[in-house]
């Protein structure tokens, strides 16, 4: 359902919908309410494209004056409620990459094209990756989280290595009294025999990488020699749902890209597997205004789809919508679009340290090894994303966090000069998503 008009008064921004509802939100309290007519006709109009404060127009009669007042009550209003999005330095969560290597060779890999981020590794050393993350966990308070993603390359190629940390770090975790969880994100061609039997020994979130049915997967996708990968991957699939209760979570996750454009075709692909959970993510390194306008219209047809079938529940199933709808109810305010050198870092398959997953490979990137930070660094990643990427008067702030380093790096050059496809793409996706919202507390 896509918005019809945008307009916006300080900190204040609304939207009237297809069918004239008006939905409100105030970027700082991360409220979401209705104003009346009035109110909304004395906002400013402004694109999804800007995130700068318009300036004010002033009414000019009493009726216009009052709708003006109940404008700026709500927008100096402080809501008591509303938390702090502050990060102070404590790695609570890395990606390890088990490998660098990939038995698949997909289209769009930002993994060097070949899962190896140009330096191809076949195993981590686990003997050196073991008193690695004791030194994280050792870190920690009692009650505190810490989280593993495991990737590649492809992980499950090397299933014991998981397996090892996997039983070490809960037996350390366990003696400091700190909480671990665990994800495998795989493209899940290898789920069979004993690599099937450790999976399925072991609770963990699954995060498939698939990209729809056949027709696109394959294009996508193939395997390094060019062949099918999907039924393997389906295969694997359906081989961990048969047995749900041994793992905590199973993900599908798509990329929307040239060779897998329709993100309606995927999801209705999904429903037929019947995940826990569902992510959509555009392919944002061919920079086509074509294909993102096609992504943002497809999520909304699915949000409306989810949305109608299932209500809250079934919407909440899309990884993203779950995401701000938790934001929202918790009112708690993000400074950062995720951790990078505050509380996650990116460990190699030769423990090397890095603030993000892609910056793998690259020895300008590297702030660590082993159990030693570079702390010099890490200074650089101290402030707030919002401020380092100059987001502090954008309405969707405190929802997005600043924005991606990685993508603005790769499309503006520079880690905080921000990338306005990346902008208007979650502006736009947040207004269907605070529209759900106020549908979803209003029927509550």
């Amino acid at each position: 359902m896509k918005p019809l008009e945008l307009r916006r008064h300080k900190e204040i921004i609304a939207f009237k919908a297809e069918d004239e509802s008006i939905t409100a939100f105030h970027a700082y309290n991360l409220e979401v309410a209705d104003i009346s007519a009035e109110s909304f006709a004395q906002m400013t109009p402004i694109p999804v494209t800007t995130g700068e404060i318009p300036d004010v127009k002033l009414p000019i009669n009493p009726e216009e004056k009052e709708a003006f007042e109940a404008l700026n009550e709500w927008n100096s209003e402080e809501n008591p409620n509303a938390k702090s999005g502050k990060l102070d330095f404590g790695i609570r969560s890395i990606t390890l990459n088990v490998n660098q290597i990939c038995n698949l060779k997909c289209t769009y890999c930002a993994a060097g094209g070949d899962g190896t981020y140009g330096e191809p590794m076949n195993k981590l050393s686990v003997e050196k990756t073991l008193p690695q993350l004791k030194f994280f966990l050792s870190q920690l308070k009692p009650g505190q989280r810490f989280g593993i993603s495991f990737v590649g390359g492809e992980p499950l190629l090397h299933p014991e290595a998981i397996l090892a940390i996997h039983n070490y770090v809960f037996e350390i975790a366990d003696q400091l009294k700190v909480i671990p969880s665990m994800q495998i994100v795989t493209n899940g061609t290898l789920l069979t025999g004993k690599t099937l039997e450790i999976v399925r020994s072991m609770k963990v979130k699954i995060t498939f990488s698939i990209d729809g049915s056949k027709e696109y997967n394959d294009k996508a996708r193939p395997t390094k020699n060019g062949e099918s990968s999907t039924d393997l991957t389906v295969a694997g699939i359906k081989s961990i749902l048969k047995d749900r209760g041994n793992v905590v979570s199973i993900g599908l996750s798509a990329v929307c890209s040239k060779d897998s454009p329709s993100m309606l075709n995927t999801y209705q692909f999904f429903e037929t597997l019947n995940p826990d959970w569902c992510d959509f993510t555009l392919n944002y390194s061919e920079n086509s205004p074509d294909l993102q306008a096609r992504f943002i219209k497809e999520v909304n047809e699915i949000a409306k789809i989810a949305y109608s079938t299932g209500g809250e529940e079934k919407l909440r199933k899309i990884q993203y919508f779950d995401h701000i709808f938790a934001l929202l109810d918790t009112q708690r305010r993000i400074e950062n679009h995720c951790g990078a050198g505050k509380t996650y870092a990116m460990i190699d398959a030769k423990n090397r340290m890095y603030t993000c997953p892609w910056d793998a490979g690259k020895p300008a990137e590297v702030v660590g090894q082993n159990e030693q930070y570079d702390h010099t660094k890490l200074a650089n990643y101290s402030k707030p994303l919002i401020e380092l990427n100059n987001c502090q008067t954008c309405w969707a702030r405190h929802l997005c966090g600043g924005g991606c380093m990685h993508i603005n790096r790769e499309l503006t050059g520079h880690k905080h000069k921000k990338d306005q496809m990346f902008c208007e793409r979650m502006r736009s996706l947040l207004l269907t998503t605070i529209m759900y919202y106020k549908i979803s507390r209003s029927a509550a």
